[in-house]
């Protein structure tokens, strides 16, 4: 979980796996946190029996457990659920639920496209990059719903973001490119400049800079940016590793390209089979 959470219920012996994400909890408390957080990517499905007996068993809940039950016959909505396990202890405040619940009352009023969106962009945090992808590619595909050019622009930037972290860089690029034209985000062409840098040299790095109306001392600063991180490299997004992998080429040291690529390409790997399950 993302931050330190004070468990006063029992601990679960074995940990709870939601299987779309791959996080485990193993209490009341991280369940709660999960849930308020993630929400999105908690559908009515999900919420079964495998949930339930989890609950019941694991945390010694059997009244939550069979409340879950009943209310799951007498209810089409996820979040109805999710209010009642978030209301069982007190992890949140009534004042937090009372501000959540009014989170998924805005959350029913948006477009079709604004929630794939919301989506797409949890399974993105969570490094699922396959179904963050197909997400965007839905909204892109089929997006009557969208009339807002920066709301798109920022899909076309979040689907670059997925595509450069399976190094499928032909397309990050194109796509980063397009967020930019839709967004007229700085992010956007930065990044796309980035990817760019990965399969160029200097000069013609320079001369696409100029393209875009960009200064000669804006590659000094891209250049810099590339090979500045305070993080351990295995600590970096792929997309991140990259970004320092294509800083050590263009500086030449290419026994650190190597090595980069090679941690690159094994954690690629091992991503791509686990987001395969």
């Amino acid at each position: 979980m993302s931050k330190v959470i004070l468990c006063t219920t029992k601990e679960a012996k074995h940990p709870f796996i939601f299987l779309n994400t791959k996080v485990e909890v193993g209490s009341y408390e991280e369940l709660c946190f999960y849930i308020y957080n993630n929400t999105v990517l908690i559908s009515k499905s999900s919420l079964s029996d495998r949930l339930f007996d989890w609950i019941r068993d694991e945390l010694a809940m059997p009244e939550l457990a069979a409340k879950l039950v009943n209310l799951s016959n007498r209810t089409s909505f996820a979040q109805d659920l999710l209010v009642e396990i978030l209301s069982a202890g007190n992890y949140y405040e009534p004042a937090e639920i009372a501000t959540y619940v009014e989170a998924w009352q805005k959350y029913r009023k948006l477009t079709t496209s604004q929630k794939k969106k919301l989506k797409g962009d949890g399974y993105l945090a969570y490094k699922r990059y396959i179904k963050a992808a197909s997400i965007y590619d839905d909204i892109i595909d089929n997006h009557p719903d969208v009339s807002d050019d920066e709301f798109l622009g920022n899909v076309y930037h979040n689907r670059a973001v997925a595509a450069a972290n399976n190094l499928d860089v032909d397309d990050a690029r194109g796509f980063f490119l397009k967020a930019y034209e839709l967004n007229g985000n700085e992010e956007s062409l930065r990044e796309y400049l980035i990817v760019y840098a990965s399969g160029n040299d200097s000069a013609s790095i320079k001369q696409e800079m100029r393209r875009f109306g960009l200064k000669e001392d804006n590659f000094e600063s891209l250049m810099m940016e590339l090979g500045d991180a305070n993080e351990d490299v295995r600590e970096m997004t792929i997309f991140s590793m990259m970004q320092r992998a294509v800083y050590n080429r263009m500086n030449k040291d290419m026994i650190d390209y190597d090595k980069r690529m090679d941690i690159i390409l094994g954690q690629l790997k091992d991503e791509f089979r686990e987001q395969a399950i």
